[in-house]
C-alpha cells in the first residue's frame, strides 16, 4: 500500500543476454490430405429410418469438424514472450516496509536549533559516499557497523540505533523553492520514518527545525516516547533533506535512550552532511 510519498515495491540481480546461435526450426513433413471416406448409403426401412440416418450423419459431421479444429489448433505456434533483463539492484525500487495507520503530526516549528548533545561521540572512520543519493556524511567506527541497507542505499547500525540514507521515497516531488516548502517536504519524510521505524503508541515532539549547514536543504529533529515493561523509553531522531541533481536526498538517524552515548553522533552527522 502506498503512503503520501508513494512508496513503491524490491531489487533483483542484473542479468545480461548471452550471444546465441539460431536454432533451425523443425518443420514436420506435410501429410497428404486424404479424401474422406464416402458415407454408406442410407438403409432401407421407410421414413423413420431415413430420419434417424440423417441425424446420425449430422452428428458424425459435427464430430469430424470438432476433431479437425482441435488437431489444427494444437499445432498453433506458442506466442513469443519478451524477457527483459533484471533491473540493477542499485536502481531498483525498494520493497516498502510494513506500514501502520498514517500519523497526523503537528506542523514543525519555523526555526529551532538542534540541541548539542553532551559526550565525545563516536570516532569517525571516514565519509559515507552515497553516490546514488547524491550526498556524503560521516561514517563511524565501532560500535557502529555497516549493515544491509534495504530499503536504503546505505545504513549503519549500533544495536537499535540506526543511520541511513536514500533518495526521498516515492515519486520525485521536484525541488522545493522556499524554506517553507523544504520544511513541509521534510515533515512528510519524517512522518514516513515515524510510521515505519518508531514504536507504535508513541508520543511525538519536534526538537529541531533548521536549514542544513552545507548545501540547500532542511533538517527536522523529533523525539518519540513510549512505555514498555512499565518503563518510559525515548528515542532522538533527525531527518534531513538535501538538494541534489536528482530527487532530494534523505538522511535519517535515530538513537534510543539505551544508547545515549551515541546521541552526539547526530550532531556530527549534520555537521558533515553535504551534497557530493
Amino acid at each position: 500500500m502506498a503512503d503520501e510519498l508513494g512508496t513503491p515495491a524490491r531489487p533483483s540481480a542484473r542479468s545480461y543476454d548471452a550471444p546465441t546461435t539460431p536454432i533451425p526450426v523443425y518443420r514436420p513433413p506435410v501429410e497428404v490430405e486424404q479424401a474422406p471416406a464416402p458415407a454408406p448409403p442410407p438403409p432401407s426401412g421407410g421414413n423413420r429410418a431415413r430420419v434417424l440416418w440423417t441425424v446420425f450423419a449430422a452428428l458424425v459431421t459435427v464430430a469430424a469438424v470438432v476433431f479437425a479444429f482441435s488437431a489444427f489448433s494444437a499445432d498453433e505456434p506458442v506466442r513469443e514472450v519478451a524477457v527483459l533483463p533484471a533491473a540493477d539492484s542499485a536502481s531498483a525500487p525498494a520493497a516498502p516496509a510494513p506500514t501502520r495507520t498514517p500519523l497526523s503530526l503537528p506542523a514543525p516549528p519555523a526555526g529551532k536549533r538542534l540541541a548539542v548533545y553532551s559526550g565525545a561521540g563516536t570516532p569517525t572512520a571516514g565519509l559515507v559516499d552515497d553516490r546514488r543519493s547524491g550526498i556524503a556524511y560521516a561514517a563511524f567506527a565501532a560500535p557502529w557497523e555497516q549493515v544491509k541497507p534495504d530499503p536504503f542505499q546505505f545504513r549503519q547500525r549500533a544495536g537499535q540505533a540506526v543511520i541511513a540514507s536514500a533518495p526521498i521515497p516515492g515519486a520525485d516531488p521536484g525541488t522545493p523553492k522556499t524554506a517553507a516548502q523544504w520544511r513541509a517536504l521534510t515533515a512528510k519524510a519524517a512522518r514516513w520514518t515515524v510510521t515505519r521505524y518508531q514504536p507504535e503508541e508513541a508520543t511525538f515532539q519536534w526538537t529541531a527545525s533548521q536549514r542544513t549547514r552545507n548545501g540547500i536543504g532542511w533538517v527536522l529533529g523529533y523525539r518519540v516516547a513510549w512505555e514498555t515493561g512499565g518503563k518510559r523509553r525515548t528515542a532522538e531522531a533527525v531527518v534531513a533533506l538535501m538538494k541534489t541533481e536528482g530527487k532530494p536526498a534523505m538522511l535519517f538517524a535515530s538513537v534510543p535512550d539505551s544508547r545515549k552515548e551515541l546521541r552526539k553522533d547526530l550532531n556530527v552527522l549534520l555537521e558533515t552532511l553535504r551534497p557530493r
